[in-house]
């Protein structure tokens, strides 16, 4: 596919964590690859690997972690010309050619506001200062354009709120000015890590909507990292379903909810609560545990919770299948698919 329509291709994608002389791997061979003006949803239970997979990418992580990967290629367009990144083969996470990529390129917007935050700066400065260190504009202009943000973000009264700390704001509020400040040097890759997860249900439709318009309005690529099924069916395009570090099923919003194939997928949707629930029915739950990433078995990591199992499914590494285009599924029920590299 040309690379014009590919903002972000990821090739088996390794994260291993370093801890008491002991080596954990926790992203295990993530492929996929985001297309431009989309919205991608990364799906799993918590601890599954969402967001060291996507921390991996931006090289946020700390230096105990180790990131391998055959490719992780971000093709930037500017001026119609597409220019090929390949992270993996940056040495230093936190030098220059890394640093020049985060925020004018690609952003993230943390799951906790509050650790986003300064307590003891003001909102106005904390936005300000990515364009004044990515493009040199002086203070007096960068409020000038911080300004238009918190009036496109709907913040009401820039004027003051510009001047106000943190505290001053509503977890909603704060949850915007992060957005501001992932925004603030135009990116074309913006990856939400858990963006409405402190949030009420009104707020959080609120800055959904937000991001739905930045990706529809704006051509923006979105990844949305959440364990909610319901903000998945509203804003993705794409969803990858991660287990135990590994991509289980990946496919069009469609594939996955409308053709589920990958037993886990199924016990995910299945656990979703839903209007209209008869009184007594219990929510259904995915039973058994996620196993240890330290002492893993042979074979499917699912394997001890899947119905589905059979003797096969504990003997090797199961390999993904391809079962209708742009549809892939790891589990051995589909072994007569072809295979994904």
């Amino acid at each position: 596919m040309d690379t014009k329509e590919i903002i972000l291709d990821v090739k088996n994608l390794n994260t291993t964590f370093i801890s008491d002389r002991k080596e954990i791997r926790i992203v295990k061979n993530v492929s996929f690859q985001l297309k431009r003006g989309t919205a991608l949803a990364v799906v799993g239970e918590s601890g599954c690997g969402k967001s060291v997979t996507m921390n991996s990418i931006m090289r946020f992580l700390g230096k105990n972690a180790r990131v391998e990967a055959d490719n992780i290629q971000y093709n930037a367009l500017r001026d119609g010309k597409v220019t090929e990144y390949h992270l993996e083969k940056i040495k230093d996470p936190n030098g220059p050619e890394m640093r020049a990529l985060r925020g004018p390129d690609m952003s993230m917007v943390f799951q906790d506001p509050m650790s986003s935050l300064n307590p003891v700066y003001k909102v106005g400065d904390q936005v300000a200062e990515g364009l004044i260190q990515h493009t040199g504009m002086k203070k007096k202009e960068a409020r000038v354009k911080v300004l238009e943000m918190f009036r496109k973000l709907g913040i009401p009264d820039p004027e003051e709120r510009i001047d106000n700390y943190p505290h001053q704001f509503s977890g909603g509020m704060k949850q915007r000015v992060v957005i501001a400040i992932a925004m603030i040097c135009n990116p074309e890759l913006i990856i939400c890590d858990e963006p409405t997860t402190a949030l009420d249900v009104t707020i959080q439709a609120q800055i959904m909507e937000l991001l739905k318009d930045l990706q529809v309005k704006e051509g923006k690529s979105i990844v949305l990292i959440t364990h909610n099924m319901g903000l998945v069916a509203e804003m993705a395009d794409e969803v990858c379903v991660m287990y135990m570090g590994r991509v289980v099923e990946f496919g069009s919003l469609e594939d996955v909810f409308d053709r589920t194939s990958h037993p886990y997928t199924k016990a995910l949707l299945r656990s979703v609560p839903v209007l209209g629930l008869a009184d007594g029915q219990k929510l259904e739950t995915i039973p058994g545990s996620t196993p240890n990433p330290a002492n893993l078995k042979p074979g499917c990591e699912f394997a001890d919770r899947c119905p589905e199992c059979t003797a096969a499914c504990r003997e090797k590494d199961i390999p993904t299948f391809e079962i209708s285009p742009g549809h892939r599924v790891r589990c051995l029920k589909y072994k007569n698919f072809p295979e994904v590299d």
